[in-house]
């Protein structure tokens, strides 16, 4: 609770620090597929792994300049071998580095809660963290790994490294208030 309180203070003094960047919000839509070993790989499949459910992610936040953005997201993720559907509510930071004219690479972290659903109280934390270039229309490929606060038959909490795309549709704040009479 002291951390959230200290990381609330942190942010609330240092927002004029971001008034000076071109902010607006954005919407995200990400989908991304969990993978795991393939385990029978032979000579007939020679693919080192394989699908193990789907992830869905919604999300709203703030960006400034397209380089920092904070947002609130939820979702639905199903892992097929430990056959969990999952429904985590976090937030997210994304900070991105322009690489050229029309591209980024972006880290983002994420943190909240996740409910499993099906499975009595069972809950926990939710932590993310992905990688990934996205282009300046707001198309995302990634590569994440995900790890949900519980464990299921071994002491181990459930993890899960995924791929995949997401559209970002992205809104500027207009600083002319005569801009925005007129609209």
């Amino acid at each position: 609770m002291k951390t959230l309180a200290c990381l609330l203070i942190t942010v609330g003094f240092s927002w004029p620090l971001f008034a000076q960047f071109d902010q607006g919000s954005y919407t995200q839509f990400g989908v991304s597929v969990p993978l795991k070993e393939n385990i029978d790989r032979d000579d007939d499949d020679s693919n080192w792994f394989t699908p193990n459910g789907l992830s869905l992610k919604f999300g709203e936040g703030i960006h400034f300049n397209k380089t920092i953005s904070v947002g609130l997201n939820s979702g639905i993720d199903w892992v097929a071998s430990k056959k969990l559907v999952v429904v985590p509510a976090f937030a997210n930071l994304k900070i991105s580095l322009k690489i050229d004219k029309e591209g980024f690479l972006y880290i983002q972290t994420d943190y909240g809660k996740s409910i499993i659903l099906g499975r009595g109280n069972l809950h926990g934390d939710y932590k993310k963290i992905s990688l990934g270039l996205e282009h300046i229309e707001g198309i995302a490929f990634f590569i994440e790994l995900t790890q949900y606060g519980f464990s299921l038959d071994t002491p181990e909490k459930v993890t899960t490294v995924s791929l995949g795309i997401s559209s970002i549709w992205f809104t500027k704040k207009s600083k002319n208030k005569a801009d925005n009479a007129d609209k």
